[in-house]
């Protein structure tokens, strides 16, 4: 009887972390498919002019490092995405296309990473090229709200062939 009854309590444990466990990565699931969907939508707000949304994803105190090693700010970098004035010259640098791949969430409570890769149709002087660069971003959850503290892009170098 005594064995019986261990037998049912260590079944119990078991059941009981299992589904635990199950809640969790339910909700780490979660998390990670809206932080993936904020790249995304920072990348098309970027491509759109969408001040109003990256300054839902950024956070006040974000700082940015491109894969040219310019650093910004929340600031700069809703500056860098607003409309070209009409009538204004074109820049000398202008992204015309980005897309991010190979996402990869990894969450730490209220923080987590974000790996990617970026690729890039740029306008420069007139001439079109296309740019790769891995990506990190940090995000941390603030009163229920996932911002973007940090962002570093690195760039690919394709080798010579």
């Amino acid at each position: 009887m005594k064995n019986i009854l261990m037998i049912v309590v260590l079944v119990f444990a078991v059941s009981l972390a299992a589904a635990q466990t199950a809640r969790k990565n339910s909700g780490e699931a979660k998390v990670e498919q809206a932080l993936m969907q904020m790249e995304r939508d920072w990348s098309a707000a970027y491509l759109k002019h969408d001040t109003a949304m990256i300054d839902r994803i950024l956070a006040d105190d974000y700082v940015g490092i491109d894969g040219r090693g310019v650093v910004t700010s929340k600031a700069q970098e809703m500056e860098e995405a607003k409309a070209p004035t009409p009538g204004a010259p074109a820049p000398d640098r202008m992204v015309a296309d980005e897309s991010v791949s190979e996402m990869k969430v990894r969450v730490y409570g209220n923080a987590a990473v974000v790996t990617g890769v970026t690729t890039e149709k740029v306008i420069f002087k007139s001439k079109e090229s296309t740019v790769r660069y891995r990506r990190t971003t940090v995000y941390v959850n603030r009163q229920g709200n996932w911002r973007c503290v940090s962002f570093h892009g690195s760039r690919i170098i394709e080798p010579v062939k």
